[in-house]
């Protein structure tokens, strides 16, 4: 995918998390979006536009909105390669890698934002960070399968295929 794309939907889900979303939490939890941009984009498509767009609106949510600057950017940056590496060994077009690489992302990200917080003597409380997580996992692999299913990649069936009927996009 182009940076110019890219840039569009990073651009959007600032935005949306900054603005919109906070009206519509559930149980007080927000999905954060550029998250699951920075898995998405690093994950499925070949580049380092997740890791680059993940680092500069990773500052500019630390410099909006956190007491430290910097903790997001790296932690995106540091997922975004991992989840880079990982797009070698997994296969892209199966919904259950997105499951595991958009809940691998979201658990290492919470988990070292609270010990870079705690590194710094924030007050955050680990068993209330692991209180929110199954709800942010769930809303994270919820954006994850919309956006793979409406812009994500996915394997070309030809008719020439013999195991082809129709227009299915996945197999029953």
């Amino acid at each position: 995918m182009k940076y110019s794309s890219a840039l569009i939907f990073f651009l959007a889900g600032f935005l949306l998390q900054s603005t919109l979303v906070l009206n519509f939490s559930i149980a007080g939890i927000t999905p954060n979006f550029l998250l699951c941009f920075t898995i998405l984009f690093s994950f499925l498509y070949k580049g380092y536009q997740g890791a680059v767009y993940g680092v500069i609106f990773g500052l500019l949510q630390d410099i909006a909105f956190s007491v430290l600057i910097g903790p997001s950017a790296i932690l995106y940056l540091l997922i975004a390669l991992l989840m880079a590496e990982i797009r070698h060994y997994l296969y892209r077009d199966s919904i259950l890698n997105m499951l595991f690489t958009s809940s691998l992302g979201t658990m290492l990200y919470y988990i070292g934002l609270w010990l870079i917080l705690m590194i710094f003597k924030g007050n955050y409380s680990f068993m209330y960070m692991l209180k929110n997580v199954p709800i942010l996992l769930a809303l994270h692999f919820a954006i994850a399968v919309i956006f793979y299913l409406t812009v994500g990649k996915r394997s070309i069936r030809h008719p020439q295929d013999r195991y082809y009927k129709g227009r299915k996009l996945y197999a029953d």
